[in-house]
């Protein structure tokens, strides 16, 4: 069980240290490249601060907390209801979007992120720009080839929600196809 805050956040501050305290206890005992899973939900929200300098999004506090939160349905047994007891409609509704689900073709799953909104699309790209690391040592070029794909068409659909992040992700997409694709 999760624990609750002892106070509700108001601050952008307070909402990302709830999101964060509440992944990380969800997430516990899983790893991101060898190391606690946290880490890579603290790039994302990293990556949603950073594009909010440069372009503001239309409400910065959900924006963070789903960044944090963007796996927390997917990879771990907490549920909805619980996600409810503890955080606004909004954001367990963009951490759901954001939740993949089993059967769901990829451009029906990314038309229904788009569908929420432009912050909700920008958090998926953020995710994927922080996924576009060296590929895990197990992957053949088949399945790097396919996540090159997967981030070409996440860009093609959810780009133009964000102009800053949209940038950094076609950056990324281009870095990795030059390190990791056979020419």
């Amino acid at each position: 069980m999760i624990k609750r805050a002892a106070a509700p956040p108001n601050e952008l501050q307070d909402f990302y240290n709830n999101a964060l305290f509440y992944a990380a206890q969800a997430h516990n005992g899983q790893l991101y490249a060898g190391l606690p899973y946290v880490i890579h939900v603290c790039m994302v929200a990293d990556e949603v601060l950073a594009a909010d300098r440069k372009r503001p999004f239309q409400n910065i506090k959900d924006a963070v907390s789903i960044a944090l939160l963007h796996d927390v349905l997917e990879d771990t047994p907490v549920t909805k209801e619980e996600m409810l007891r503890r955080f606004e409609p909004a954001v367990v509704f963009g951490v759901d979007l954001l939740t993949k689900k089993e059967g769901l073709p990829l451009p029906d799953y990314l038309n229904g992120i788009k569908s929420g909104g432009s912050d909700i699309s920008a958090v998926k790209m953020c995710d994927r720009i922080i996924n576009l690391q060296k590929p895990p040592a197990h992957w053949g070029a088949d399945k790097i080839e396919e996540y090159y794909d997967e981030s070409v068409l996440i860009l093609e659909i959810l780009g133009e929600s964000h102009d800053y992040v949209s940038k950094r992700l076609d950056m990324k997409i281009d870095l990795y196809e030059e390190m990791f694709m056979k020419k």
